[in-house]
């Protein structure tokens, strides 16, 4: 144990538990989403609960106590140290042990010029040719594919894109929609991808300045436009970066650039406010938005813009109590459509606006990137939608929508 109060533990942020079944018992597995630790716990779910009360103020005989008044029965003072170990080796606890090691992990991935992959292997084929089959699979008509890219097609400066962000082999053929219609116009040089950021964010976004690493290489990063967008912004928007080290929205489009552009750049950006945010830091991020546009404009090299993005998040595992029909999946995917109406007008206020009045029970977690794509294209653009679908992500029928979309500049 690396805490003096080793005897209170408590639970660090950025922990999450999902119910699965392990050999035929309901468990509950426990993961670290910041990924400072790779390796998930399985629990009980009486010692889940138990993980519940581990806030910092509940000594070990306390929460033996707990166990007692949960299960009836007794909870060994050594069955439980083994547990707190376990959870300390794993930097689950908010410690000096956890604290010094997440300090040398934010150092060791801001001295890094290339943010590195995290997800081929497992979202997409790490073996280069491999990845080329399975994204060529996507652009397949016979898999609901439009077609690969024909570049050259049309003379419409291409200036955005609204693409998915949901996992590869759920999501891969409306990616390709979406990066398919980006090939056939004049193509951007540049893209500043707002990718969506799932914890929050200091500030609201998150620049970083790295070129980013793919199983087809490196897509190099725009450093010009990103020193010249940091410097133009009141606040630090660099401050959030290690947000970037595990975050998929990015890394994901990337991974199509790779495919489909490789000699274009990027600009990384997460976004991530709520509405109460947004209330409170309107100001800020419509000054990051007008920053991005006005860099767009000015700049020699072309300059797109990419939202990656899910839309509606429904079902058990966020947090519903009823298990989602086909009715539900047909009621969301309308209502997306309202929403993506709004998007290809460009209109940055009504998106939110419409957002507000159900205050965002659908759980649209593309909020943030969708208001700044919206505000930085608001009146020089037209959008359209290309396509819309959803995945089922659990045995629950709990489910995810998205979209892709195409937005070309005015004139």
């Amino acid at each position: 144990m690396t805490d003096v109060k080793e005897d209170y533990p408590k639970l660090r942020y950025g922990l999450e538990g999902f119910p699965v079944v392990h050999e035929g018992r309901r468990m509950v597995l426990v993961r670290d989403r910041l990924g400072f630790c790779d390796e998930p716990l399985l629990f009980a779910p009486p010692m889940a609960e138990l993980l519940m009360h581990m806030n910092g103020e509940n000594s070990l005989r306390d929460l033996q106590t707990q166990y007692m008044r949960i299960t009836g029965t007794l909870l060994f003072l050594e069955h439980l140290q083994s547990v707190v170990r376990e959870l300390d080796r794993r930097l689950f606890l908010e410690n000096e042990g956890f604290i010094r090691a997440s300090a040398e992990r934010v150092a060791r991935f801001q001295q890094d010029p290339v943010r590195r992959m995290q997800h081929a292997g497992r979202s997409y084929q790490l073996d280069p040719e491999a990845l080329r089959a399975q994204l060529n699979a996507y652009f397949d008509p016979k898999n609901g594919g439009p077609g690969l890219p024909q570049p050259g097609v049309s003379d419409r400066p291409v200036v955005g894109a609204v693409a998915p962000h949901i996992d590869l082999q759920a999501g891969g053929v409306c990616f390709s929609h979406a990066h398919k219609a980006a090939c056939e116009g004049v193509l951007p040089e540049t893209w500043v991808i707002l990718g969506t950021g799932h914890e929050p964010i200091e500030n609201s976004m998150a620049l970083t300045i790295k070129d980013f690493e793919t199983p087809l290489g490196i897509v190099a990063c725009d450093r010009e436009y990103c020193r010249e967008l940091a410097a133009r912004v009141s606040r630090d928007i660099t401050a959030g970066e290690y947000a970037h080290h595990r975050e998929h929205s990015v890394e994901f489009q990337a991974v199509f650039l790779a495919h489909t552009q490789p000699h274009a750049r990027i600009v990384p950006i997460l976004c991530s406010f709520s509405l109460e945010d947004w209330e409170e830091e309107k100001v800020h991020i419509d000054e990051a938005a007008r920053a991005m546009r006005d860099l767009a404009r000015e700049n020699e090299r072309r300059v797109g813009f990419m939202a990656s993005v899910d839309f509606a998040h429904v079902g058990p595992r966020y947090g519903d109590r009823s298990v989602p029909r086909a009715g539900d999946v047909r009621e969301n995917l309308s209502e997306d459509r309202a929403l993506l109406e709004i998007l290809e007008r460009c209109d940055a206020g009504e998106f939110l606006n419409r957002i507000r009045r159900d205050g965002n029970r659908r759980r649209v977690c593309g909020l943030a990137p969708l208001y700044v794509l919206a505000r930085v294209l608001e009146g020089w653009s037209e959008g359209k939608t290309l396509q819309q679908g959803h995945a089922v992500v659990d045995s629950h029928n709990s489910f995810v929508t998205f979209a892709a979309m195409i937005f070309y500049g005015k004139g």
